[in-house]
Order: structure tokens, then sequence, then C-alpha cells
């Protein structure tokens, strides 16, 4: 196609994506919404109460829960030899097709997810039993401003990762893309125990031992990490063979 961009074409990917989305993973993002209904029953039937602060970190599990299994259960099937004909067949560019992919994977299943769990949780809520006392703020943080960005920052991330391994891994692309992260932690952890680097990294963290530096030094990171992996998606369908 000449054009990288059509904004026709572009809304035609979507609806399609939209039906799939649907189908495949539908079911497992209303499954999602609904684990804060686990935790009130949980705490209904031991008898405890379960803070609005515990509360938004489940949420936010449930969210990274999602971000991790969404891309292999929609699109799973894109970068297979025989089966991803079909993604490769659709009447649209690779950047429409990667943008779909970012709005269905990265950006409305971290919203819909964490709304709806947070919509469930103050239903919840109301209710005059149960361990829910205290309603939720907010779907992920009970503060905006600065943790919500490195919240955002942080989905984001964790969405980039798992949306190049859906596309690098032909089986159990979810798992792979889980082991791989471990691997690589596990490793960074082993050389900077190297006094060498371990001096390196002790004179950097002296360096930016400040509260707000701290803070635009890691959203910087999440931010290179999660553009460099979106990057190398990209690249992979662009130039994906079948």
């Amino acid at each position: 196609m000449n054009n990288s961009f059509d904004l026709k074409r572009f809304s035609q990917v979507i609806a399609l994506d939209w039906r799939l989305y649907l189908r495949r993973f539908g079911i497992s993002m209303i499954v999602w919404m609904c684990l804060p209904i686990v935790i009130w029953i949980t705490s209904l039937v031991m008898e405890f109460d379960v803070d609005n602060g515990a509360r938004a970190g489940f949420i936010a599990a449930f969210i990274f829960g999602a971000l991790i299994s969404v891309p292999s259960r929609v699109y799973g099937k894109a970068n297979l030899p025989r089966e991803g004909v079909s993604f490769a067949m659709l009447p649209a560019t690779s950047t429409e097709k990667y943008l779909s992919m970012i709005l269905y994977c990265s950006i409305l299943t971290p919203i819909a997810c964490g709304l709806g769990g947070w919509l469930i949780d103050t239903l919840l809520t109301l209710l005059p039993f149960g361990g829910f006392k205290e309603f939720i703020t907010f779907p992920w943080s009970n503060a905006l401003g600065k943790s919500l960005v490195s919240g955002i920052l942080l989905f984001l991330m964790v969405s980039s990762y798992f949306l190049f391994g859906n596309m690098v891994f032909k089986k159990r692309k979810t798992g792979k893309t889980l082991a791989w992260l471990l691997l690589i932690h596990f490793v960074i952890a082993l050389l900077i125990q190297i006094p060498f680097i371990w001096r390196i990294i002790g004179g950097f963290i002296e360096r930016f031992n400040n509260t707000l530096t701290s803070y635009w030094v890691t959203n910087a990171f999440m931010f290179v990490i999660a553009t460099v992996f979106y990057y190398l998606t990209y690249r992979r369908i662009k130039n994906q063979k079948y």
C-alpha cells in the first residue's frame, strides 16, 4: 500500500479487531473486572475488613494480569506461519495494524479493567455488609498526579514487554515472556554484585538520592524501555515473514 496511514482504512481495522477482541478476550475481561467480588466474598466469609489501599492494589494487580494475557489471547496467531496469514492479509498497512493492536492491548484493556473493577468495588462498598467500608477514590492509585503518571508508565512498560513477546515467540508466548523477564532480572541481580559495577551503581544512587530526581529518573527509564519495546514490536510486525 502506498499510504502508511489512512483514517478510513484504520477505522475498518479497529472494527475488525473489536469483534476479534470481544470473541477472544471479552469473557476474560469480564472475569478480570469481577475479581473484586472474590475479595469481597472472602472478607465476608473470613469476617475481616479490606482497606481501600489494599483493594486499589488488588485492582492494579488485576490490570497487570489483563495486560499480560491479552496479547496472546487476541493476537496470538499473528506471527504463526499458517494462522497468521489472515492477519497479514488484512486490508491495512503494518502501521494501522500495529496502532490497532496498541489501542486494544495497551489502552482499552487497562482502562476497561481498571474502571470496571473500580465500579464493581464501589457497588460492593455500598452494601451494608461485607469487608468493604471505604470507597476507593481511584482505580489504581489513592492519589492523582505523580503516582498516576508512574502507574500509567508502568502499565505501558509491562504491556510493551508482552506485545513484543507475543510477536517473537510461536508457542507458550506469555510463559516464555515471563521466563525471559525473570532470567534478565536474575542476570542483572548477579551483575550488580560485581564490586566494580556496584561502585558505579552506588555512585549513581548517591547522586540521584533525591525524591523528585528519583521520580523523574524512574519515569524516564520506564518511558524509554516502553518506547524501545513498542518500536521493536512494530518492526517485528512490519518485517514478519509467513
